[in-house]
């Protein structure tokens, strides 16, 4: 047995880092010594660092046999999720305090060390180079890092593709074989290499030249940069008056904040105004997360459980939502009522 065990630790182990993720391999690790020296080991040596690690609610609440292995931790603005999977254990880091653009929570973001602060990538670093040094005294150690922000747009692209297992083998690159997948904002249909339209994060509308990535992701360099964007936010044909900002979102919830500061100073005469100027005559409602014991904030982007701060939508917009995840949400109506519209309430 001794023998036996020296031998798998002589095995050398991979550590793959990509974004802000973390992942530690091992060819051989499909039994519980994986476990108990590798994810239970890290989660220790975590906690020695600082770091609050405990057992992930969502995970726990609606997937409770896979519960052991997965794991989510906090340390000032940042946050963690330590996952074991087969013979892979996997960390990935996100800061509170950055940008969102995922309506699902920043864990979701792409290029998350991109939009964390100076302080936050410096601590994920640190974070990584602590987690090589620990496992180099276990075994053997590779790393390899696939970051490629400093790349040039298409040797990106090229890289993209050459590691992609979704590429047609003739081709070398992925094929776009669906018509959702690649069905433009206005309607039609997209096609390798062509130029297209989209707004930037500020709204403005940029051009460039589309290539297909995954699903309905597509390739766009524009202005020297590179954007991931799916198809729906793409213009196959020149959009009409172009200095007009598509904005609709981000003024949306810059009126909703004025709309919450003015309820909360009572000065309700403004709030009224903005209400109007917001959604017309129609009466607004809410959206309650029972998963999360909180509501939506606006545009559909992160929690809160101070009703005055909470997001606010039309009943369409609600309605629409809550019938999306049925066994998760509720709409709360004017009156303050919660409306389900899961099956038991059918």
């Amino acid at each position: 047995m001794e023998c036996q065990e020296a031998e798998r630790l002589r095995q050398p182990i991979d550590v793959r880092i990509h974004d802000s993720s973390i992942g530690i391999w091992q060819d051989n690790a499909q039994d519980a010594t994986f476990r108990s020296e590798i994810y239970a080991v890290l989660i220790r040596r975590m906690r020695a660092c600082g770091w609050s690690i405990r057992r992930d609610p969502v995970t726990h609440r609606h997937y409770r046999c896979l519960s052991p292995d997965r794991r989510a931790g906090a340390r000032g603005t940042l946050r963690c999720t330590i996952g074991l999977t087969g013979r892979v254990v996997d960390v990935e880091f996100w800061s509170v305090t950055a940008p969102q653009s995922n309506r699902n929570g920043r864990q979701y973001d792409f290029d998350k060390m991109k939009r964390m602060r100076h302080l936050d990538r410096l601590r994920v670093e640190l974070e990584f180079r602590r987690i090589g040094a620990w496992l180099e005294t276990v075994a053997s150690v590779k790393i390899s890092r696939s970051d490629d922000q400093a790349l040039p747009p298409m040797k990106r692209i090229e890289k993209s593709y050459a590691e992609s297992w979704h590429k047609d083998k003739d081709l070398g690159r992925p094929v776009c074989r669906y018509d959702y997948n690649g069905t433009s904002k206005d309607g039609a249909r997209l096609e390798h290499g062509q130029t297209v339209w989209f707004p930037d994060h500020k709204g403005r509308i940029i051009r460039g030249t589309a290539f297909y990535n995954i699903n309905n992701m597509w390739w766009v360099v524009a202005g020297g940069k590179l954007f991931n964007e799916s198809c729906h936010t793409l213009f196959a044909t020149q959009p009409d008056r172009l200095r007009i900002k598509r904005n609709e979102g981000a003024r949306r919830s810059r009126m909703e904040r004025e709309l919450s500061i003015a309820v909360e100073r009572m000065d309700f005469q403004r709030a009224q105004v903005l209400k109007h100027i917001i959604f017309g005559g129609e009466q607004t409602f809410m959206i309650w997360s029972r998963g999360n014991g909180a509501y939506y904030r606006s545009q559909y982007a992160g929690y809160t459980t101070d009703r005055i701060a909470a997001g606010k939508y039309t009943r369409a917009e609600a309605e629409a939502e809550c019938r999306r995840v049925p066994h998760e949400l509720e709409m709360v109506c004017p009156d303050g009522s919660h409306v389900r519209f899961d099956r038991s309430a059918a």
